[in-house]
């Protein structure tokens, strides 16, 4: 049998468990959400800037996976140090 539109029979529970339709509204986002939208607010306030700083930290980020994956150690701390940086700096603004 095919039940299309019929309720879960586990309750409210989304289809795939990951709630991820459902707002609460207890404004309790979790940090991912919190920094995108710092990062959205960056780039609508400080235009250019904004995005020359997003741009820092995606650099800081894709040398961070470069020194990974060739087993740069003293070269991960370092990139691991600039993102840092450079995502502090990011929502030091906000």
């Amino acid at each position: 049998m095919i039940a299309i539109g019929l309720p879960n029979p586990h309750g409210e529970q989304d289809e795939d468990g990951l709630d991820r339709e459902r707002d609460d509204g207890d404004g309790d986002d979790d940090i991912a959400t919190e920094v995108i939208v710092s990062i959205v607010h960056r780039l609508h306030s400080d235009k250019a800037a904004g995005v020359r700083a997003v741009r820092l930290l995606a650099d800081a980020l894709a040398e961070l996976c470069s020194t990974y994956m060739a087993h740069d150690r003293s070269g991960f701390e370092a990139a691991a140090h600039e993102a840092h940086d450079c995502l502090h700096e990011l929502l030091a603004k906000e």
